[in-house]
């Protein structure tokens, strides 16, 4: 929560932002475009820089560097450019946390729990989001958005102690990095692994559209800086409850594959049709399904890409992440310049077709996700 909190923060304060560093439109496009590059450079070497750190070094430095990006954005950011810099900081954060926290789950949690422990995990995302949009009214529109920036930063400072005392003292993310590390990737498991990074691109690229520009274009459908904030955090308790319950599910043998991935990209389509409607009640509803649906499938293709993959957890995790930073770090770019130039409606147009086309993208990695497990069922 700590890596990706600076992100949706800025997304969740942009109203204010906008006023009080000029930033528009596009500027928070290229801010959100910055974590999500850096997160995109830095996630394949991410995987091999994690074994050599392991859990009690590396995800405290993950952590410290959230703590410099919260910290920085709120006392050293006296323009909008800033926001580049520190975001920068963040996707590195973001970037490392990723394999050291998947390889922690494959290690340390049984078999039977893993699908919800990756739900639970990814489910940091949409509590960032839910703390970004209840700041709105609660901090930004009393103490200001810096104060805001700097309790974030307080919680990741608390975080660092806490972290020490309760990680395992073995590196888990070491499991069989040697060996693993060194085999070449198979070459129909590196097939998957490509179409589920780009099915994640163009999910990622759509939902984090929604992550970054939900608030202010509420304010444009009629919502006040105050509801819009709300919006977010109701739409975020939705995407809370969606990864650790399709978990749950997954774990019982109900839906654990991309083909679950693709139905709910192609749910979210909808919901970003809702909210290109123009209707602020079909905003809302929109809103709620493309952060629940749309955007909660990433826990459950962490936990297919894991099993599917292992023991090459690691390293296929930092390239399917980097689909997933690709799209992130290009869909708020290029939407930022699309709801600058043109009507709300046309931005949240393209990100349906780009929910839709990544539903088709999911359902090629699952025909390829069958494949691997009928040639593991051979196997033996």
């Amino acid at each position: 929560m700590v890596a990706v909190l600076p992100v949706f923060l800025v997304g969740g304060l942009a109203v204010q932002l906008e006023q009080d560093l000029g930033m528009t439109p596009s500027a928070l496009g290229a801010a959100v475009a910055a974590f999500w590059a850096v997160s995109a450079l830095l996630s394949a070497p991410a995987g091999f820089v994690a074994g050599g750190l392991g859990l009690r070094r590396g995800v405290p430095l993950a952590v410290g560097l959230g703590f410099v990006a919260l910290a920085g954005i709120a006392f050293v950011t006296p323009h909008w450019a800033w926001l580049i810099v520190w975001l920068g900081v963040a996707g590195a954060a973001n970037a490392l946390i990723h394999p050291l926290s998947n390889g922690l789950i494959v290690d340390q949690v049984a078999v039977r729990n893993r699908a919800f422990s990756f739900g639970l995990k990814q489910a940091a995302i949409p509590t960032a989001t839910l703390t970004a949009g209840l700041s709105v009214p609660v901090f930004a529109l009393t103490v200001g958005w810096a104060w805001t920036f700097a309790l974030a930063a307080l919680l990741a400072a608390f975080l660092v102690p806490v972290l020490l005392r309760t990680l395992p003292r073995g590196a888990p993310v070491r499991h069989r990095s040697g060996k693993a590390a060194r085999e070449p990737l198979p070459r129909r498991l590196k097939q998957f692994l490509f179409a589920t990074a780009v099915a994640s691109a163009l999910g990622a690229g759509q939902a984090n559209v929604v992550g970054a520009f939900t608030v202010s274009m509420a304010v444009q459908a009629g919502f006040d800086a105050a509801g819009a904030g709300l919006l977010l955090g109701a739409a975020s308790v939705a995407g809370i409850l969606a990864r650790p319950l399709l978990g749950i599910a997954a774990d019982r043998g109900i839906g654990g594959s991309m083909a679950t991935v693709a139905m709910m990209m192609g749910a979210g389509s909808l919901g970003l049709l809702g909210m290109a409607s123009g209707s602020t009640v079909a905003y809302a509803a929109g809103a709620v399904v493309a952060f629940g649906l749309g955007w909660g499938w990433n826990g459950l293709a962490h936990y297919v890409v894991s099993r599917t993959s292992h023991p090459f957890t690691v390293q296929a995790t930092g390239i399917t992440q980097s689909g997933t930073y690709i799209g992130g770090t290009l869909g708020p770019l290029l939407f930022g310049v699309v709801f600058s130039q043109f009507p709300p409606a046309v931005g949240w147009t393209l990100a349906a077709a780009a929910a839709a086309a990544g539903a088709a993208a999911s359902l090629v990695a699952f025909r390829l996700e069958k494949g691997l497990r009928e040639d593991a069922a051979a196997g033996g």
